[in-house]
């Protein structure tokens, strides 16, 4: 089946979209505050089977799907709309990284690894459909990863994914693509995904359930929409720090033997605490199936720990989007966001952590009034007026979160390794 993007692309045109809309001047006050649920949908798209690909769909932050009827210049047409809801703080400023990833499965066939845009639709009610860079999406022989970049609203789904037919083809896209064109030919394309994904964020659902459309211009009321939002929504109770801790449950049982430097018949000093900390899933190991208790931990990584402690306990699952760029950069804005840190604390996240600046970040973790007054002062000999994050270190060894070392000394800038931030975690989390 061979398509070219510009083809895939004017099929979807028969139903148009409507992306990041024009809002209210300020959402409604209101005494309740709701969240809505939503759960990871994973689908099996076999729809290009018979041309050699499958793949393995998975959408977090899913909440429904509803019925579009839109009527459009090229005639009226029905589509299903996937609904997400991604809560505003989830967002990286306009951006929704890994929004949809696939597992993708070739067989007489290869893909064409490269990257391309993911397309969403404005002015719709004059129907001009005026295209504009909604996103990107990227592919390679066995992933695809689409990232939504233009705010909420309506998107294509689907991402046209080049293909050769002849197995082992190792060439790239832009490659292809500039001999096809050379040769006056057409490059093969497989669509995989949804024909359209509606993301929706707090204040435009807000400004729905207010308004009964998705922005001031629009006319369409999205038929099933508000049904779909009520029926997933639910009041949101401001957490406790008597309760808030109660949120940290197991997630599974941890196996001694598990991490491939750690085995089940050799002892350590940190073995509890790293079982603790991996069965409440706020560490783990790496790639290669190792742990590395005695190598250091990143700012980077700190930050993830911490970003996860802070949506748990706010209420959240401690899940965030994937595919940043850097990876880290969803966890450093949330952690702004939350006042875990400040912006411009620091200038690079991939640097190992030192004791202070793990105090630092621990410190602020968990909102005030959490962590409580155990130990008197600290009385370090390396710990003065002067110690960058002092009153943070302070702080962690009055909550009984850390202690110095037999020589009296806290070694502040000393790089922290990971068995030591277990050893924090697990106290944080008590018995």
């Amino acid at each position: 089946m061979k398509r070219s993007i510009a083809l895939l692309l004017a099929v979807l045109l028969l139903l148009a979209g409507v992306p990041q809309g024009i809002f209210a001047d300020g959402p409604a006050e209101e005494a309740v505050r709701y969240g809505y649920r939503t759960q990871t949908l994973r689908y099996t798209d076999k729809d290009n089977a018979a041309e050699g690909l499958t793949a393995t769909l998975s959408m977090p932050y899913y909440m429904g799907s509803v019925n579009a009827v839109l009527s459009t210049r090229l005639g009226e047409a029905e589509s299903k709309v996937m609904v997400l809801y991604v809560p505003s703080d989830k967002w990286d400023g306009d951006c929704v990284y890994g929004a949809i990833t696939g597992q993708l499965k070739p067989y007489g066939i290869s893909v064409l690894p490269g990257s391309d845009l993911v397309i969403g639709w404005k002015d719709m009610y004059t129907y001009g459909f005026l295209d504009i860079q909604g996103g990107l999406y990227s592919f390679d022989n066995e992933t695809m990863i689409m990232h939504f970049t233009a705010g909420p609203g309506l998107y294509t789904g689907v991402a046209a994914i080049p293909v050769s037919s002849e197995p082992g083809d190792e060439r790239l896209y832009e490659q292809a693509m500039r001999e096809a064109e050379a040769a006056g030919t057409e490059l093969e394309y497989l669509p995989v995904g949804f024909n359209f994904v509606l993301v929706l964020n707090d204040e435009m659902i807000d400004y729905f359930l207010e308004n009964g459309r998705l922005e001031k211009i629009s006319r369409y009321e999205w038929p099933g929409l508000k049904e779909l939002i009520e029926g997933a929504r639910y009041e949101i109770q401001p957490p406790e720090p008597e309760t808030g801790m109660a949120r940290f449950k197991v997630q599974k049982a941890y196996l001694r033997g598990q991490y491939l430097d750690l085995p089940y018949y050799l002892e350590n000093w940190f073995d509890p605490y790293v079982a603790k900390v991996s069965s409440y899933g706020l560490m783990g190991g790496y790639r290669d199936g190792t742990f590395r208790a005695n190598g250091q931990i990143t700012l980077a990584e700190c930050l993830v720990i911490a970003s996860n402690m802070r949506d748990i306990y706010n209420g959240g699952d401690g899940t965030f989007p994937s595919g940043t760029t850097p990876w880290y950069n969803v966890y450093v804005n949330y952690a702004i966001r939350q006042g875990i840190i400040r912006e411009g604390d620091f200038k690079d996240y991939d640097v190992p952590a030192t004791r202070a600046e793990v105090a630092y970040i621990f410190s602020h973790a968990l909102p005030g009034g959490v962590l409580k007054e155990i130990n008197g002062k600290p009385r370090f000999s390396d710990v003065n007026t002067y110690t960058p994050y002092r009153s943070s270190i302070a702080t962690l060894y009055q909550a009984d979160l850390v202690a110095g070392y037999e020589d009296g000394t806290f070694r502040p800038d000393a790089p922290i390794t990971r068995a030591e931030v277990c050893v924090i975690l697990s106290n944080l989390l008590g018995e």
